[in-house]
């Protein structure tokens, strides 16, 4: 399991660092945007990757026809967002580094092999879904592997290769502003009590 703590107990600052993009740089866009799978009636996307120096971001784009029929009857924003019971497998995705690593929307991929791979927020409807996508560290040189798999829309186990090599160099180029610091977890304020009349139940 992924700890974000030491054995004696004080957070593990590698650690909370590379858990998502850090907010000290200015990351390295690069043009890799590359048609994952594709039906007469769907198409899934890599857009937008950016490198930082603890790993890269990237958005993963789904877009249906608008009189596709999805398998249960479920549309995008179902299908992306929807957990629990009833899900069904939903929509798969992985991550191969060329040093043979994983890490994968499955339970148990990513989790003793150093890699974080997670799902950030999104946004979308009936018909298009803009999904945001952590993975860390940087991938080695070499090709980057996605494989995509999504029965309910028809798209069959697919692997598409990006360039490592081209990430890993994109790192010399990141900005840092100023040092990283770790998250400050300010403990929360309660909340203001509600304007209610003195005799009330909830006032004494």
């Amino acid at each position: 399991m992924w700890t974000s703590y030491h054995s004696d107990g004080e957070p593990d600052p590698d650690f909370l660092r590379r858990m998502n993009p850090p907010e000290n740089e200015v990351p390295v866009a690069l043009p890799q945007n590359r048609v994952l799978a594709r039906t007469d009636d769907v198409g899934v996307a890599v857009i937008g990757l950016h490198v930082y120096t603890t790993g890269v971001a990237f958005q993963l784009v789904a877009q249906a026809r608008p009189s596709a029929q999805i398998t249960g009857g479920r549309d995008l924003n179902e299908l992306f967002w929807r957990h629990g019971p009833g899900a069904g497998r939903g929509f798969l995705l992985g991550v191969e580094f060329a040093d043979g690593r994983r890490a994968g929307t499955m339970a148990g991929r990513g989790d003793a092999n150093g890699l974080i791979f997670h799902q950030g927020g999104g946004s979308g409807g009936h018909s298009s879904i803009h999904q945001s996508w952590w993975l860390s560290p940087v991938p080695p040189p070499g090709p980057l592997r996605l494989v995509l798999r999504c029965d309910d829309l028809g798209i069959q186990e697919t692997t598409v290769e990006l360039d490592g090599a081209g990430m890993a160099r994109a790192v010399d180029d990141v900005v840092e502003l100023w040092p990283w610091e770790p998250p400050r977890s300010p403990d929360p304020e309660p909340p203001p009590l509600p304007d209610l009349p003195a005799d009330s139940w909830f006032a004494r």
